[in-house]
C-alpha cells in the first residue's frame, strides 16, 4: 500500500515492486522524464526526500532504497555490487521507467556507473556525487571497520545508550565540511538507520564487499570512455571519503562530461548544499532536455 513519507512532502509517495521475488520499496514524485537516485552505503532513499520533491516538480523522481536498506529486501547472500546494479535494472523495468537519467551519490555512484557501462543505450544522462568506483584512495576510517574488530562491534551501537547518536556524530564530522548546516530531517532520518542493528551490520557487510586493505576494492576509471551518454560530475572541495582528485581522474576520461566543485562542502554534498546540489541537477537535465529538442 503507497505510502507518504511526511505531512510536509503529501505528494512524495512511497512504493514497493517485488523483482525476482524480493522487494524493492522506492519514493516517486512527479511525471515525464525519469531520474533514478541512488543512495550510499549506510543510507536510504529517505536521504533524497528533497532532491526527490524538488525535481518531481517537472521530472518523474524516483528514489530507490538498494537491497537490505530502508525497505528493501536484502539480496541472497549479501549480494555484489555487480547483483546489485542487476537487480536495479530489473526494478527499473518493473517501476515502468524508460531510458532514466541516474543520479548516484558514493556508493550509489559506483552502482550508476556500473548500470551505465552495462547498457549504454538505456541511459539519458549520468550524476556522480562523490562517487565511488574513480580512485583507490578511501577514507582509512571506513577501513578500519572492515579489517579490524571495531566492524564486529559498530552495530552493536544501535543497542546501546547514545550509541545512534555517537554514530551519526561521527558520520557528520567526517562526511560535511560543515555538520551544522546538514538539515534537520538529516539528522532525524540518519538517527532512524543508526538506532537498527541490521542496518549497521548491512553498513559493514558493504563496505566489506567494496573495499581492499589498500582502498576501494572496484576501480573504473578505465572504462569511462566507453560511456556515451552526457555525464555531470559534482564534487565537494573538502570531500573526507572520496578525494576530490578522483573528480579530476574522472573528468579527464569522460567523452562528454561536466564537473563542478562545490566550495566548502564534504561528502554529504547533497544534504549539505541542498540549494546548490538542486541547481547544478536542474541545470543538467534541462540541458538534457535542449538536446533532445529536434532543430528549428
Amino acid at each position: 500500500m503507497p505510502t507518504r513519507i511526511d505531512d510536509r512532502e503529501r505528494s512524495v509517495i512511497g512504493k514497493d515492486v517485488i523483482v525476482d521475488g524480493l522487494r524493492v520499496h522506492y519514493y516517486e514524485h512527479g511525471g515525464g522524464t525519469p531520474v533514478v537516485f541512488l543512495h550510499g552505503i549506510g543510507g536510504t532513499a529517505d536521504y533524497w526526500r528533497h532532491a526527490v520533491e524538488g525535481v518531481g516538480r517537472t521530472h518523474r523522481a524516483v528514489a530507490i532504497d538498494l537491497p537490505g536498506c530502508g525497505g528493501s529486501d536484502p539480496l541472497p547472500d549479501e549480494g555484489s555490487p555487480e547483483e546489485t546494479a542487476a537487480l536495479l535494472w530489473k526494478a527499473v523495468k518493473a517501476i515502468g521507467l524508460s531510458s532514466p537519467v541516474l543520479v548516484g551519490h558514493s556508493f550509489g555512484g559506483l552502482l550508476s556507473l556500473m548500470m551505465g557501462l552495462d547498457r549504454p543505450e538505456a541511459v539519458r544522462g549520468l550524476v556522480l556525487i562523490g562517487s565511488g568506483g574513480l580512485g583507490r584512495a578511501s577514507n582509512p576510517s571506513l577501513l578500519g571497520l572492515v579489517f579490524t574488530p571495531l566492524g564486529e562491534v559498530y552495530p552493536w551501537l544501535a543497542r546501546l545508550p547514545w550509541g545512534p547518536e555517537a554514530v551519526v556524530a561521527s558520520l557528520a564530522v567526517s562526511g560535511a565540511c560543515r555538520p551544522w548546516r546538514l538539515p534537520p530531517q538529516w539528522w532525524r532520518s540518519e538517527r532512524k538507520t543508526a538506532s537498527s542493528y541490521d542496518a549497521l551490520r548491512n553498513t559493514v557487510r558493504s563496505l566489506r564487499k567494496t573495499s581492499l586493505p589498500w582502498g576501494q576494492r572496484y576501480v573504473l576509471l578505465d572504462r569511462l570512455p566507453e560511456l556515451p551518454m552526457p555525464c555531470l560530475i559534482l564534487w565537494g572541495t573538502h570531500d573526507q571519503i572520496t578525494p576530490f582528485w578522483h573528480a579530476l581522474a574522472a573528468d579527464r576520461r569522460v567523452r562528454h562530461g561536466t564537473l563542478r566543485f562545490l566550495p566548502f562542502t564534504g561528502h554529504l554534498l547533497p544534504s549539505e548544499a541542498e540549494g546548490r546540489f538542486l541547481r547544478y541537477l536542474l541545470g543538467f537535465l534541462d540541458g538534457l532536455a535542449t538536446a533532445d529538442e529536434p532543430p528549428s
